[in-house]
C-alpha cells in the first residue's frame, strides 16, 4: 500500500506516512455478510480505547506545517471541553463523568476516518432498533393487558367451554373496571356453567345491591338458579331478608311466610274466634296444645273456636312449592263464666215407686237431655249437645232400668258440664196386667176416634198407631201405667215415632183410666173421657 500523498510505500500498521506524516484512512472493503454482525460491546470498547493523541505522539516522523496547525486545532478543540469540565461540581457523579468520556470518545472515533462513521450510523441504527423493538413489545404486553383483550380472551374461553379459565380472564378484567356490570354478568353466567353457583348467586347479588334498576332482572337469575336446583327455600331466604316490596310482590309465588293470627295472644273473657291466614296460595296446618305442627296436624279451613280453657296454638305455612314456614305461636286463656249444671230432682238409685223427675237451669240456661233404655249399649251412649231433646217438662221415670244425661248452655252457647243419673224402678205386684193395660188405652184411643178398628189401623193414611206401656207415674200416691201412643208408618219402612199422646191405667184398678196431661205446675193429671160409641 502506498501513501496518496507522496506515493511512498506503507508499512503495515502504520497510521500516518513515514516520509510526509500524511495520516492513512483505512477503509476496508465492505461486506453486508460480516459488517452486520459487528460485536457491538467490542466498538465500544474499541472507541474507549482509542486515543489520538497517544497514537501520533508515539511516531517517530516528522510532521509538516499543516498537520501540526490541524493537530494543535484538536488539542485546542479538546481543552475547550475540559476547560468547561472545570465549572461542574467537585462531586460530580461517576455516571456522569463516564458519560462524558463516552460522548468524547465517540466525537474523536467519528472524526477519525470514514469507518469510523459507518460503525457509528450502524451501532445507533442497531440501537434504535432494538429500542423499537423493546417498544414494540411492551405495548403488545400492555396491551395484552387491557380490559378489551381480556374480554375478548374470556369470550373466547366460554364458547370452547373452558369455564375456568374464562373465569380467570373476567377476574382480571373486573379488578380494572370494577363496576362494569356487563363483565359481572358474564362471569354469573361462567360460574353456572363451571356448577359454581354460589359464587353465580354472589355476583348477581352484588348487581343487585349496586344497581336499583337491574335489581329485578337479577333476582330473576337468582332465582332461575335456585328454581333449577328446586332449591325453593333458597327463594324464600331471599325474599324473606329483601325490603324492596316491589321485587317481593313480583315474586311472592316463592315467598313462604309464617301464618298470621287474627288474635293477639293474652286473656279474654269471651269465646273467641280465631283465623288463621297467609297472601299466598298454600296449605296452613296448626295445634292447639302447644305441639309442633307440621302435615299431619289439623289442616286449617275454617276459623277456630276458643271457648273456655287454655290454648297455645302453632301454626306452619306450606307453599304449593312444598316450602316450609317458620312456625307461628300465641297463647290464648279464655277465661269466661261457665254455666252451671243441670240440677235434677232425684238422685241415682232403684226405686219400687216411680217419681217425677224435674230439672233446673242455670238464669238464662237452656238445658237438653239424652235417655238411654237398656236396649242402647254402653260405647254407643253419647253425651247431649245442642242436638238433643229440649228439655221442658218433667220428665216420667222408666220402669226398669234407665239412664238420663243432662247439659245446659248460656245465651252466648257455653256449655255446662254434663250430669248423668241412672234409676231402676221396680213396680210392686200389680193386679192389672200390662197386656190388659195396653189393651185398656187402645180401646180408648179407639172411642176419641180417628182410628178404624181396635187394631189401631187409620183409614186416612198407611200406617197404624200402636201402644206400648214403657213408664210408670205416681199420682196422688197411686201408680199408673203410662201408655204412650207410637205411630207406624207403612210407607217410610214402618218408622215408629211418638205422637205425643200419653195414656195412664191404674196398675190395679181396669176401670180406672183416662189421657195422661201435664198442668202449668209440672204435675201429670188423668183426664177420664167415656166414649159417647154405644158399643162401648
Amino acid at each position: 500500500m502506498k501513501c496518496p500523498n507522496c506515493g511512498a510505500p506503507l508499512t503495515d500498521g502504520n497510521l500516518f506516512c513515514e516520509k510526509c506524516g500524511e495520516e492513512i484512512h483505512i477503509v476496508p472493503d465492505y461486506d453486508p455478510d460480516t459488517d452486520l454482525s459487528v460485536d457491538i460491546e467490542g466498538v465500544f470498547d474499541k472507541t474507549r480505547e482509542l486515543d489520538t493523541y497517544e497514537v501520533k505522539r508515539k511516531k517517530k516522523i516528522s510532521r509538516n506545517e499543516e498537520d501540526y496547525e490541524d493537530r494543535n486545532r484538536r488539542t485546542s478543540k479538546r481543552k475547550m471541553i475540559d476547560d468547561d469540565d472545570s465549572d461542574w461540581d467537585d462531586d460530580e457523579t461517576n455516571e456522569v463523568l463516564a458519560i462524558k468520556d463516552i460522548i468524547l470518545s465517540l466525537v474523536d472515533y467519528w472524526n477519525k476516518n470514514i469507518f469510523s462513521k459507518i460503525v457509528i450510523v450502524f451501532t445507533v441504527l442497531l440501537i434504535a432498533g432494538v429500542i423499537t423493538a423493546f417498544g414494540f413489545m411492551i405495548k403488545k404486553i400492555s396491551d395484552k393487558q387491557s380490559i378489551d383483550y381480556l374480554v375478548e380472551q374470556a369470550e373466547y374461553s366460554y364458547e370452547n367451554k373452558d369455564y375456568e379459565n374464562a373465569i380467570d380472564l373476567y377476574e382480571k378484567a373486573i379488578e380494572k373496571d370494577p363496576d362494569n356490570v356487563k363483565i359481572k354478568y358474564a362471569i354469573s353466567n361462567c360460574y353456572i356453567m363451571a356448577g359454581q353457583d354460589k359464587n353465580a348467586i354472589f355476583i348477581l347479588q352484588e348487581i343487585a345491591n349496586d344497581n336499583p334498576a337491574l335489581e329485578e332482572d337479577a333476582y330473576e337469575r337468582i332465582f332461575n338458579i335456585y328454581s333449577e336446583n328446586e332449591d325453593y327455600n333458597g327463594i324464600n331466604d331471599f325474599l324473606l331478608g329483601c325490603s324492596n316490596e316491589t321485587i317481593v310482590n313480583r315474586f311472592k309465588e316463592y315467598l313462604c311466610k309464617k301464618p298470621e293470627f287474627s288474635l293477639k295472644p293474652g286473656e279474654y273473657e269471651e269465646e273467641m274466634t280465631l283465623e288463621l291466614t297467609n297472601d299466598v296460595n298454600g296449605f296452613i296446618y296448626y295445634t292447639l296444645d302447644g305441639s309442633e305442627p307440621d302435615e299431619n296436624s289439623f289442616l286449617y279451613t275454617e276459623p277456630i273456636l276458643l271457648a273456655s280453657g287454655e290454648y297455645d296454638v302453632k301454626a306452619v305455612f306450606v307453599s304449593q312449592l312444598g316450602v316450609i314456614s317458620e312456625i307461628n305461636e300465641a297463647e290464648y286463656n279464655i277465661k269466661i263464666k261457665i254455666p252451671l249444671a243441670p240440677q235434677v230432682s232425684i238422685e241415682s238409685g232403684s226405686y219400687n215407686v216411680p217419681i217425677v223427675i224435674k230439672v233446673e237451669s242455670d238464669i238464662n240456661c237452656e238445658t237438653y237431655f239424652v235417655e238411654y233404655r237398656p236396649n242402647v249399649k254402653e260405647e254407643d251412649r253419647v253425651d247431649p249437645d245442642k242436638n238433643s231433646t229440649l228439655y221442658e217438662y218433667p220428665l216420667i221415670m222408666p220402669m226398669g232400668p234407665s239412664e238420663f244425661r243432662f247439659i245446659s248452655y248460656n245465651e252466648e252457647g257455653i256449655p255446662s258440664t254434663v250430669i248423668t243419673r241412672k234409676y231402676n224402678i221396680t213396680i210392686p205386684d200389680a193386679t192389672v196386667s200390662k197386656e190388659e193395660a195396653a189393651n185398656i188405652a187402645t180401646v180408648y184411643r179407639y172411642s176419641l176416634g180417628g182410628m178404624q178398628d181396635t187394631d189401631g189401623n187409620v183409614s186416612t193414611a198407611k200406617g197404624r198407631f200402636e201402644f206400648i206401656i214403657e213408664d210408670a207415674v205416681n199420682i196422688k200416691n197411686t201408680i199408673y201405667y203410662v201408655i204412650n201412643e207410637y205411630y207406624v208408618d207403612y210407607a217410610n219402612g214402618n218408622k215408629r215415632t211418638l205422637t205425643g199422646l200419653k195414656f195412664a191405667v191404674n196398675i190395679n184398678d181396669s176401670n180406672d183410666y183416662g189421657t195422661l196431661e201435664l198442668n202449668a205446675k209440672g204435675d201429670y193429671y188423668i183426664i177420664k173421657e167415656r166414649s159417647v160409641n154405644s158399643e162401648y
